[in-house]
């Protein structure tokens, strides 16, 4: 098999040009140069990198012709391996993984593009499933209002009229070649890819559309017991379960069903709403939320929407709770008892959820259910793919997810394109673009444009998302669609739900089958109106009903009482608004990434009570095999005292790879936030949290933890939470015997006070007016920026409190662009010198970054520096 030079090949790079630093692997743990790694040298001199088999590149071997081909060596002891035949010998070879909305429409795409020449590619689609499932209706399955080929046509119908090859199979293996050097004026193949049939698809052009799998396994007995809702298979298992429990109830004076849902996010109210609507009167739907608030990443409108729909049907919200564990139980009609794991003749099997308290003032639940759903959690496919001899080669975040530039290929691969849930893209704000239907359409659009371009060597795009709006359904003929092209605008009710199935019509893949889902929902829209017009004649004809009750009516008067003020009375951007009703708004959210182990490093974390406080507690891997016990790091997240937890993706992520890098234990802090919880309700759920690690109260710390190294950590708002820690203990007392805060690590730390220092001189009084406005929000009872909790030197006594902090050292870690708290971090660390504090105090500067920039690029290169810093740190 020789390698062919083709006019659509990339140009090599020249011997004497170094290879890009943006093609270099990266793993979680920093940067892995491949270069350095060691090189096995074969007897024609080319290097074969990371001892890949040589079979597998067309360009690791010279033919002995001499005239510039390429030969595919055979070794005696390796077995001939099934490489997949493509029609045509010249044309390019465009393998797409995953026949999702990214997948699917890229290959449509490029069909539909004109091509120059005889460069059209010759497209592969490969999915595991043999039909293409439209997942956001996934949930009119449950209500009965679409059939399943409506929604979940096959592959090969939808492509019979294109050249898209479609094969069924699963991935099993990546083994990507563009990120190695070629040799000048020839052009290869961009790797490999195995699939679980054994076939080899050797291929040109690869794009990775895979998505994410639903994370199950999150809590102890969910992955036996709850049901997720990603797949079409999820959806058939649900209906089933459904039709099974109502099939038994019907006819006879049993108990109502009973549905758990957990997670209300966009899938779980989905769920909650159409289940309800289903089973009426005679089931219960009880939803479960980690946050108080539902959907908190969507519009206002669309919240209030569900809201309102949530609260008007038979379900039981239990808001501020997680999920601790489930197990199944055996109940006796007769007697209502219940047997836990143990089977009784003829008794009914029932699953028992204990939930956990995750907000200050709620009590523990445990509730019964006949069928759990489980919404929350999903991770990437793509760690599992890697080769096991280079596991990094395919570049990833935090969250398992490639990284990719602008024009959607891979860092370092430019033959390689990511796509939907796969990859880890950003929008202008450095936000994450969400995981959804709409932003895998506009990237299938881009990534097959970007195909033609890099194919007929054009210019590439940058990819830019445009948000069109958001919908929701919420029943059988309700609906929200919240269009962000016209502010304030949400159809709700009837009109939404027609809106919604038009816009999702018309989105369907193909022409052919657009038009036969229009015919089908058309004909289903008019059998549904006439039943109404039937019912609302019957109505009309028969004899008036009785005027509501008043407490009917006083229930209506009530649910509009509840309506929020519209009045701002209290604006911190960009974490919060404060209404004059009371009701507190954060446009942020509160994303929630479960305990559990982490993939990509291996830390196992979970959360539990540390005293009167929460914590989630971090063992890195291979605890047990450590020589001697592991230092604790108690670590507070930032945000302004008045956003974010433990639980947020990019502060799990980040105190995943903080315990990895460091081998240490590590206790991230859930503490109260303002305004709810004005401080210092923060400072006393820290030191409760803090006391409880001294003391060793958890089977983690008495295994692993030297509680004579416990460091203190945290970053803005928890920097100012981890001083004042380490000025707790120094009380008499406050440190138990053995115990011992050996450092303090504040990162990019929040303090302020009235008078500026350094550069704040320049800023105007607008600047120290907000500061003193936000302090006083978040702790009304305070003196303002004179409060030593935030201008910790500002009286001879205070000054005297830092300098006797119990710490050896101090590390005060500042970013060169963070505007408005870099003064302050270098300010600290003079001030703390200068007070008499006996301890080392260390300075660290991330340059060309701004404030909090690790969590968004914990693989950058400054991010992997100041973690090595913090490593080093904790290990000195």
């Amino acid at each position: 098999m020789s390698c062919r030079a083709a006019p659509w090949g990339r140009p090599s790079a020249p011997r004497s040009r170094p290879f890009p630093a943006s093609a270099r692997l990266r793993g979680p743990f920093g940067g892995l140069n491949a270069w350095k790694n060691p090189i096995l040298k074969n007897s024609f001199g080319l290097p074969a990198m990371f001892g890949l088999p040589s079979g597998l590149f067309r360009c690791m071997a010279s033919s002995g012709s001499g005239d510039g081909g390429f030969s595919r060596p055979q070794s005696i002891d390796e077995a001939p391996m099934p490489l997949y035949s493509w029609p045509d010998k010249k044309r390019p070879r465009v393998c797409i993984l995953g026949g999702g909305f990214g997948g699917l429409y890229t290959a449509l795409r490029l069909e539909s593009l004109v091509w120059p020449g005889n460069n059209k590619p010759q497209v592969m689609l490969v999915d595991q499933s043999d039909r293409f499932v439209f997942k956001p209706m996934l949930y009119e399955l449950l209500s009965g209002e679409v059939d399943v080929w409506e929604i979940a046509p096959y592959f090969t119908e939808l492509l019979k009229n294109t050249s898209v090859q479609f094969v069924k199979d699963s991935v099993k293996l990546l083994r990507p070649s563009d990120h190695l050097r070629r040799e000048p004026g020839v052009s290869c193949t961009g790797g490999v890819v195995h699939l679980e049939s054994g076939t080899v698809v050797e291929y040109d052009w690869l794009v990775l559309a895979l998505g994410a799998e639903a994370k199950i396994d999150v809590v102890p007995g969910s992955a036996e017991y709850a049901l997720p809702f990603t797949t079409l298979e999820h959806a058939l298992k649900v209906e089933s379960e459904l039709k099974m429990l109502e099939r038994r109830r019907f006819g006879k004076k049993s108990p109502p069903i009973q549905v758990a849902i957990v997670g209300l996010g966009y899938s779980g109210v989905e769920l909650a709403a159409t289940i309800s609507e289903r089973l009426k009167n005679t089931g219960t739907v009880k939803a479960i939320n980690f946050q108080t608030t539902i959907c908190p990443n969507a519009p206002p409108g669309n919240r209030e929407a569900a809201l309102k729909v949530l609260e008007s049907q038979n379900i039981q919200l239990f808001l501020g709770y997680s999920v601790n564990c489930i197990r199944e139980v055996y109940a006796s009609e007769d007697s209502g008892s219940m047997v836990a794991d143990a089977k009784v003749g003829g008794d009914d099997k029932k699953l028992v959820l204990e939930l956990q308290a995750a907000q200050r003032g709620l009590q523990s639940q445990v509730l019964e259910a006949d069928l759990v759903l489980w919404t929350v959690g999903s991770q990437s496919q793509i760690l599992r793919l890697q080769p096991p001899d280079a596991p990094y080669v395919i570049p990833l975040n935090g969250r398992g997810q490639v990284e990719t530039e602008e024009t959607l290929q891979v860092k370092g691969h430019p033959r390689t394109f990511a796509i939907g849930d796969s990859a880890a893209l950003r929008d202008p704000s450095g936000k994450f673009l969400p995981a959804n239907a709409q932003v895998a359409f506009q990237q299938a659009d881009f990534a097959g444009w970007n195909l033609w371009a890099a194919i007929n060597d054009r210019p590439l795009l940058p990819f830019r998302f445009q948000n069109l709006g958001e919908m929701m359904t919420l029943g059988r003929n309700d609906a929200a669609i919240t269009a962000n092209f016209i502010e304030g605008l949400t159809l709700e009710g009837p009109v939404g739900h027609a809106a919604r199935k038009l816009v999702y019509c018309l989105r369907m893949p193909t022409d052919e089958h657009r038009v036969k889902v229009g015919v089908s929902w058309l004909a289903k829209g008019a059998v549904d109106s006439l039943a109404s017009l039937q019912t609302a004649v019957a109505s009309a004809l028969s004899p008036p009903t009785a005027p509501p009750t008043t407490a009917a009516a006083d229930a209506a008067t009530n649910r509009c009482a509840m309506d929020p003020d519209a009045e701002i009375a209290f604006d911190f951007p960009p974490y919060l608004c404060q209404y004059k009703s009371g009701r507190v708004h954060r446009p942020g959210g509160d994303a929630f990434a479960p305990a559990g182990t982490d993939p990509l490093t291996g830390v196992v974390s979970k959360d539990i009570h540390a005293g009167p406080a929460r914590a989630r507690v971090y063992l890195p891997p291979d605890a047990a095999a450590a020589p001697g016990k592991l230092p604790v790091v108690v670590y507070f997240h930032g945000g302004g005292f008045v956003v974010g937890s433990p639980a947020r993706p990019s502060t799990h992520a980040y105190l995943n790879d903080l315990v990895a890098r460091s081998a240490a234990v590590g206790v991230s802090v859930y503490y109260r936030l303002a305004p709810e919880h004005p401080l210092p309700a923060a400072y006393d759920d820290g030191w409760a949290a803090v006391r409880w690690v001294l003391t060793g109260a958890d089977p983690w710390l008495l295994d692993h933890a030297d509680l004579s190294r416990v460091f203190l950590s945290g970053c803005s708002a928890g920097a100012n939470i981890a001083h004042n820690m380490a000025v707790r203990a120094a009380a008499p007392g406050a440190v138990p015997e053995g115990a011992a805060v050996r450092g303090l690590m504040a990162v990019h730390p929040y303090f302020t006070g009235k008078e500026p220092v350094g550069a704040e001189a320049a800023f105007g009084p607008d600047v120290r007016d907000f500061m003193d406005r936000t302090w006083r929000f978040v702790f009304p009872g305070s003196l303002g920026l004179d409060d030593p909790n935030v201008n910790p030197f500002v009286t001879d006594e205070a000054r005297a409190a830092v300098a006797g902090i119990p710490c050896e050292r101090v590390l005060v870690c500042v970013a060169e662009d963070d505007v408005l708290l870099k003064e302050r971090g270098l300010w600290y660390a003079r001030e703390l010198r200068a007070s008499g504090y006996a301890g080392e105090i260390e300075m660290f500067e991330s340059k060309g970054v701004g404030h909090a920039f690790q969590f968004d690029q914990l693989g950058s290169g400054e991010g992997v520096r100041l973690q090595e810093r913090l490593v080093e740190f904790i290990k000195k």
